[in-house]
């Protein structure tokens, strides 16, 4: 959602790229669109060779835009010359799986190497900057250490070092955990993310890793170079006890619905046929009692939460309750129906038992709403 009165610091519209081979040609980007806005963490999923580098490269100022158009910062890229293409690099962070630091160097020297780019570069105060920027990563004692006598957590630290020291507006990461075992991965998630936020700063990370989707403000996926609501992604973080086949699976009956603030998503009463995942916005639960009025019971507000199974897997296959849409902006949904979602329980016993176990708590939930209203 895109904060009021804010530009988004990329924006594409109708992206295209050709690769060329001989005397053929292979179109790897079909009219993407996109927005990232200042401040967002955006996760950018996809199977190898769906066009993710590509686009990456684009926004990175790596590769000229062929068609369409490619604003970074509010500025067109399309038509750029490579002056202005390079100038507009030293205005990103870059983080990559490789590390790419050179061994010869110290840690400090690779991340000075950034600050030595800018045209206000002083000395002095890049020495401080660097110093300082890599104390917060963990390695202010070891500044003086070179790539060799590091862990590959701890090089990926320095790289994150060099990728923010500039106080970029923007930072993009190409498969940052890749070469991490999954602790260590999660761990430079989050300190990379704390860091970005504490600038400001926009991110934009190409990942495999489906267990750390969590961490993203927006998901979003590549398919054959179109770019798309991530359904797989963000059923895995609804149910993560799922396996991968389940989720393809259950991910093919699921289809995306959009919901005006005030509007009904599920009404009291009626038959219970679908289920919903949330992807954006908020929805509010209300239990109505006849001749008596309405509770709130919760609310659905993060990514991930789940509404709708208590009257499919009750046997009156009626709702329990009243789900509308809230907030000022649109809420978006996944919705399954209910054969889909009885085979997913079914093919899944450990997703069968943590739904079952959430049902039953907002069960009591209701039933004491419900006590207390009468």
């Amino acid at each position: 959602m895109s904060p009021a009165q804010v530009e988004p610091l990329v924006e594409a519209a109708g992206l295209r790229h050709v690769y060329r081979e001989g005397d053929s040609t292979r179109e790897v980007l079909h009219g993407v669109d996109l927005k990232i806005w200042p401040g967002t963490n955006v996760f950018l999923t996809g199977y190898s060779g769906s066009g993710k580098t590509t686009l990456l490269s684009l926004i990175g100022c790596l590769r000229s835009v062929q068609q369409g158009s490619l604003k970074l910062f509010g500025d067109e890229l399309r038509g750029a010359t490579v002056s202005r293409l390079l100038e507009m690099r030293r205005r990103i962070g870059y983080v990559f799986q490789g590390f790419n630091l050179l061994d010869f160097m110290s840690i400090r020297r690779n991340v000075l190497q950034t600050l030595e780019l800018q045209s206000d570069f002083s000395p002095r105060e890049a020495r401080r900057r660097c110093d300082e920027m890599l104390d917060k990563v963990g390695l202010g004692p070891r500044i003086h250490h070179y790539p060799n006598d590091l862990s590959g957590g701890q090089k990926q630290r320095v790289a994150i070092a060099r990728a923010l020291v500039h106080r970029p507006k923007l930072v993009l990461a190409d498969e940052p955990t890749a070469a991490l075992d999954a602790k260590t991965g999660r761990e430079i998630i989050e300190l990379f993310q704390r860091l970005a936020r504490e600038q400001g700063t926009a991110v934009l990370v190409v990942t495999h890793n489906m267990r750390l989707l969590d961490a993203a403000d927006e998901i979003v996926r590549m398919d054959d170079g179109r770019l798309g609501t991530a359904v797989t992604e963000q059923i895995s973080l609804a149910f993560p006890t799922l396996s991968e086949s389940q989720l393809i699976e259950v991910a093919a009956h699921a289809r995306q619905r959009t919901y005006r603030p005030g509007e009904t998503i599920i009404r009291q009463g009626d038959e219970a046929n679908e289920f919903f995942i949330l992807l954006e916005g908020e929805a509010g639960v209300l239990c109505e009692v006849p001749g008596v009025g309405s509770d709130h019971l919760f609310r659905f507000n993060r990514r991930g939460d789940y509404f709708g199974e208590i009257g499919l897997l009750q046997d009156h296959g009626r709702r329990m309750a009243t789900v509308v849409a809230g907030g000022l902006a649109d809420t978006q949904v996944l919705v399954i129906e209910r054969a889909a979602f009885v085979a997913m329980i079914d093919e899944s016993r450990l997703t069968r038992a943590v739904i079952r176990d959430e049902m039953l708590e907002r069960l009591e939930r209701l039933a004491s709403v419900r006590g207390s209203v009468v």
